[in-house]
């Protein structure tokens, strides 16, 4: 719970066991989590960033339980998200005007229609990856789940009043599928936090710095693998003192494998833009296996919007049929290797690092686009434009929207 924001809301419904529940026999299984109202001023108490290396119990749970329920298909059908008595009291003392809605489980998905028929005011749904096509995929009746799940998201789309996609991409899949426009919303940064004039801070001041932070597992894991082997290959072949460091909540097994790649413990997001800054390149990867493709064809990631405006050079490596790959590549914000090879990824990384004019470029690119696209202050007022226009029009329709029982 340490990123409760509540310069603006301090009023929180934890959706615990008692709304969130397991069936027979997998309840045995569930930690118990409080339901209710959060009391802010305990949060407030608790550390702003949870680091702590994830237990043993969660370990299995992530790595064998929910893998092998996902296989199975059990996956969707293990728990489910109601609309207790209490909840509904909550909503209705809180009177939402809008509801705004995110969904990537089947649950979470049945619990946005039901949250959107009991409250029967404008929805808004956003989507931020496509993890409607990549559902149980290879797994046991994973074509029924697909179909299934495709069908009550068409559901929550049409009770949607505005839809809205992380990218140009998937808004005209999505309007393809569902039939209905889906407009975008790129990730946003804020240009002064991002601008600050703190030192920066060096990994490798003797030497070539690239650096990935975030998230490691699906989707991420191989490309940072190739990329370590070929960073190695430029440090043994051809004498460059490269560093690649690797940011993340723990270290992968196979780090320790190669001289010149290194793992780093998370930093406090206050001091990314120092590190950022400091490094000569950002590594953007994802995966080439066909899931993670169908997974992240059409996602923004967070850190893309960031690594731009940082002012060193990003470097994306990603399948060319995803929407990050594309942007990057037509903008030429990025440096982009659309092949997951490890000769060719020496190849081009060893052309980048001998054209410093390509670096200047790629640089200069990134932050325009960063000032002109993502900044937070112009993104956040046309967002909450679109909401004000929700409003407007049900007032204007005269609409009298009450609670369904």
């Amino acid at each position: 719970m340490g990123n409760i924001n509540t310069v603006y809301c301090d009023k929180y419904y934890f959706i615990g066991s008692n709304e969130n529940s397991w069936k027979f026999p997998f309840k045995y299984f569930q930690r118990n989590m409080p339901s209710g109202e959060l009391d802010i001023t305990k949060q407030a108490e608790e550390n702003e960033v949870l680091t702590s290396n994830p237990s043993l119990r969660t370990r299995f749970i992530n790595g064998v339980f929910y893998p092998i329920l996902n296989w199975t298909g059990l996956f969707h059908v293990l728990s489910k998200i109601s609309l207790t008595d209490d909840l509904k009291k909550w909503i209705r003392d809180f009177d939402p005007e809008i509801v705004y809605i995110q969904v990537s489980t089947r649950d979470s998905l049945q619990f946005g229609i039901a949250l959107a028929k009991y409250l029967q005011i404008p929805v808004v749904l956003h989507q931020m990856d496509d993890w409607l096509n990549s559902i149980s995929y290879g797994g046991l009746a994973s074509g029924f789940w697909r179909k299934q799940i495709n069908k009550e998201f068409k559901q929550l789309v049409d009770l949607s009043t505005l839809c809205l996609s992380i990218s140009d991409q998937m808004g005209a899949e999505y309007k393809r599928r569902f039939g209905k426009d889906f407009k975008t919303f790129h990730n946003p940064v804020d240009l002064s936090f991002w601008n600050s004039d703190e030192e920066e801070i060096k990994l490798n001041p003797k030497g070539i710095t690239v650096l990935y932070a975030g998230r490691t597992g699906f989707g991420i894991g191989t490309s940072l693998r190739t990329f370590a082997e070929a960073v190695e290959l430029l440090r043994v072949e051809h004498n460059i003192p490269i560093e690649f460091f690797i940011q993340t909540v723990e270290p992968l097994s196979w780090i320790s494998e190669f001289e010149g790649t290194h793992y780093r413990g998370l930093v406090p997001y206050s001091k990314l833009p120092q590190v950022f800054r400091g490094s000569d390149f950002l590594l953007l990867p994802c995966d080439f296996s066909q899931k993670s493709v169908e997974f992240l064809r059409y996602s923004m990631p967070t850190k893309a919007p960031e690594y731009m405006i940082s002012g060193a050079v990003t470097i994306l490596l990603a399948p060319k049929e995803t929407a990050v790959y594309q942007y990057g590549d037509e903008e030429k914000w990025a440096f982009a290797i659309g092949k997951d090879d490890v000769g060719l990824v020496k190849k081009e990384l060893l052309r980048l690092i001998q054209d410093q004019d390509l670096q200047n470029r790629i640089a200069d690119r990134a932050v325009h686009l960063a000032k002109t696209n993502h900044d937070c202050l112009t993104i956040r007022e046309k967002f909450a434009g679109e909401f004000r226009e929700l409003l407007r029009k049900r007032d204007k329709e005269n609409d009298n929207y009450v609670y369904s029982g």
